[in-house]
């Protein structure tokens, strides 16, 4: 997720991202699956490149930083499985130079990858590039199914490179859950964001929005829970927010409901596992601090907050008074 600029002799140099000022919501969210959550990535490449490797599967994260003579490539996610290098970048945004970045990417991973197989002083005989692809956050119907840089080598001959580009729009939500690819949860609010004034200003839009993030919230918990991985519903349903908040930031009734409902299941789902752990005695005054935060900035109401505890409205409030 890099820009475009222009050096004092006019030509076009890329950006790269090298330090926090580069940094987007939308880069910090997907490096956080990729390194946290590194099994969310596993259904992504079973859909990009046809391969059917367990969720479990061990798995090796690379270094995504490249040297080169007088820079540094930053790249997003590289994984190393059953002796297979894969690398994925993704893109809020379409770029023009993704093309010729990907080529770059992937020489300079082939060759770091053939130095390391090889004593300093053998010269490898061949130079394995990695299985690519990006992941495209924001698409349109002019957006291309590939990039291809055509490599001409002396003699005439012309080898086409080929990236797949995955476009996270193009799944509907059903989609998305049939094939597992949790990945792209956090993302998902950036089909609406050309609509956001209007579905703010709509009732029925904004119930539409909102059914759709209950589903969201709904199956995903029903799934983990069978899979007895709730915790992972927390972390991502803050990373769904996260995403949502930047999306939703100047429009408070569609903020207001996301949070409600994926906030709520957290709480939930928090709920369950300190009663099931039996630590809810120690841990009740920290739910309570929470709920009444909660209510305090308008999430969710004192009757939601009461009902999560299991107590009446008044009671609540006699409670939340004592902290």
């Amino acid at each position: 997720m890099r820009d475009a600029k222009r050096t004092k002799s006019g030509k076009a140099t890329q950006k790269r991202t090298t330090g926090k000022q580069q940094s987007t919501v939308f880069d910090d969210v997907y490096r956080t699956m990729v390194q946290k959550m590194p099994e969310l990535m596993i259904p992504l490449i079973n859909e990009i490149f046809h391969t059917d490797y367990p969720e479990d599967i061990e798995k090796a994260q690379l270094r995504n930083e490249h040297l080169e003579i007088q820079r540094k490539l930053i790249t997003d996610s590289i994984l190393n499985i059953s002796g297979k290098t894969y690398h994925i970048e993704c893109q809020s945004t379409p770029d023009g130079q993704m093309a010729l970045r990907m080529f770059e990417y992937g020489t300079a991973i082939a060759l770091e990858e053939a130095q390391r197989q090889h004593p300093a002083n053998i010269v490898p005989e061949r130079i394995r590039f990695p299985f690519a692809a990006v992941l495209y956050l924001r698409s349109t119907t002019h957006t291309p199914d590939e990039l291809t840089v055509i490599i001409e080598l002396p003699g005439g001959r012309e080898i086409p490179y080929r990236v797949p580009l995955i476009k996270v729009q193009a799944f509907s939500l059903d989609e998305i859950f049939q094939k597992r690819l949790f990945l792209f949860l956090p993302f998902y609010i950036l089909r609406y964001e050309k609509d956001c004034a209007a579905i703010e200003q709509d009732s029925q839009r904004l119930g539409h929005l909102l059914d759709e993030y209950k589903h969201m919230s709904e199956t995903l918990n029903e799934v983990l829970s069978a899979e007895d991985r709730e915790a992972r519903y927390g972390d991502l349903a803050k990373l769904i927010i996260r995403i949502t908040d930047y999306i939703l930031k100047n429009y408070r009734q569609a903020k207001k409901g996301v949070h409600a409902t994926m906030g709520g299941k957290v709480l939930e789902l928090y709920s369950e596992r300190l009663l099931r752990r039996g630590e809810a005695k120690g841990e009740a005054k920290a739910t309570l601090s929470t709920l009444c935060s909660l209510v305090k900035k308008g999430f969710i109401s004192v009757s939601v907050a009461a009902k999560e505890l299991g107590v009446s409205e008044e009671k609540f409030k006699k409670m939340a008074a004592m902290l």
